[in-house]
């Protein structure tokens, strides 16, 4: 049974890492574009909101990368391939200490996308946008409150 288990974490860790690689790909494409239009258009087009979610897509990628290292770190962690990589920010020995990790990079991608929303708004906000803001005030709320 152990080895069923080992095979479906790497599984879930290679998916997410290859998912973490998309997404990167994805942000790269959108800086780039983001750079042609200030070429080209100058700040007309407005391509620093086109910066902005490269930014948050790059925090996503962020979470992906260090979930599939984490589940790796905890679940197999005398991998051959894992052996190799020691991250400072990623000295994690349970998954509590993953969680709160994950948790705070998500807020910080729910900050920076909100504040995405609001340079797209150009002025024009609804009440309804004041769910991701509050939404973080809740997650950090619990996140303080989380028994560390």
């Amino acid at each position: 049974m152990s080895k069923i288990f080992r095979l479906a974490i790497i599984v879930v860790v290679i998916t997410t890492f290859v998912n973490a690689m998309a997404i990167i790909g994805v942000g790269l494409y959108r800086s780039i574009h983001a750079y042609i239009l200030l070429a080209q258009t100058g700040t007309d087009d407005r391509p620093g909101i086109h910066i902005v979610e490269s930014l948050d897509t790059f925090l996503i990628a962020f979470v992906f990368l260090m979930m599939s290292l984490g589940f790796m770190k905890l679940f197999v962690p005398d991998f051959s391939w894992f052996k190799g990589i020691d991250l400072p920010w990623l000295k994690i020995n349970d998954f509590s200490q993953l969680k709160t990790l994950l948790w705070s990079t998500l807020l910080l991608t729910l900050v920076v996308s909100f504040s995405t929303s609001i340079l797209k708004a150009q002025g024009q906000l609804e009440y309804t946008m004041l769910i991701v803001p509050a939404s973080v005030l809740f997650f950090s709320l619990a996140l303080k409150f989380l028994p560390h």
